[in-house]
């Protein structure tokens, strides 16, 4: 719709005593669905949503009245404990910026934000998923999930540009990174990720993945042919990344 929507930010400190509460102004429907934070900022991506109020009035069902549409997302930038909002478009490049998965975000120390993501892709989504259990073949999984690839976004805040670039375009899900890095510059990102095919076809969560976002250089490893893992957690290992 054409109205705004507010948005609070909340800051914890260790002992989850709130420290910082700052609203600030969206504009349209702001349909959000995760976020990243450096040493200076809070990174927010609205995409464009449009609303049928009629049919919010018939239904009261969020998922029959709004729709995200194919087009540029705003990258909101949020100064930390601050009322400063900068908010960037993010160029469209056919996908949608809508439902980004961010594994962690850092400053550069030159003036700019980096960020990495994984997107989905639902243009080749044919079908809807079925009830329990989903999906009994890998093609129907492939016709009724999103591809999901892993992406890092470079953001010059001074001049107020954004870049993208694919870092894999293996099926990816759930991307971490060593808890003691976020917030900051990291060596790798572990993630869930699906078996590779000849037909490039989507796969569920299969093996795990250690990337590197500089070199794009990348280990996987793969369990049983009917064993499947789920969302990968990290156990830190002294003087290890």
């Amino acid at each position: 719709g054409s109205g705004s929507s507010m948005m609070t930010i909340y800051e914890f400190n260790a002992k989850f005593r709130v420290v910082s509460e700052m609203e600030y102004k969206l504009p349209g429907f702001a349909l959000i669905s995760d976020f990243a934070v450096t040493d200076k900022y809070a990174l927010f991506v609205q995409p464009p949503v449009t609303t049928n109020g009629m049919q919010f009035m018939m239904s009261k069902d969020p998922s029959k009245t709004l729709k995200v549409e194919q087009g540029e997302a705003l990258l909101h930038i949020i100064k930390r404990g601050s009322p400063d909002m900068k908010t960037i478009p993010i160029p469209f490049d056919g996908a949608s910026d809508a439902d980004l998965h961010f594994c962690n975000a850092f400053e550069d120390g030159n003036g700019k934000v980096i960020f990495d993501v994984i997107r989905s892709d639902s243009r080749h989504v044919s079908s809807k998923p079925q009830s329990w259990p989903w999906s009994s073949t890998t093609d129907s999984y492939d016709k009724s999930s999103s591809r999901k690839s892993l992406w890092r976004y470079t953001v010059d805040v001074k001049s107020a540009v954004v870049t993208k670039e694919c870092t894999s375009d293996m099926q990816t899900y759930f991307g971490i990174v060593n808890p003691s890095r976020s917030g900051q510059n990291y060596s790798y990102i572990y993630a869930a990720v699906g078996a590779e095919s000849a037909d490039s076809k989507v796969s569920p969560p299969q093996g795990i993945v250690k990337i590197n976002p500089e070199t794009k250089e990348k280990q996987v490893w793969y369990p049983k042919e009917f064993e499947f893992c789920g969302e990968p957690m990290y156990a830190p290992r002294k003087n290890s990344d």
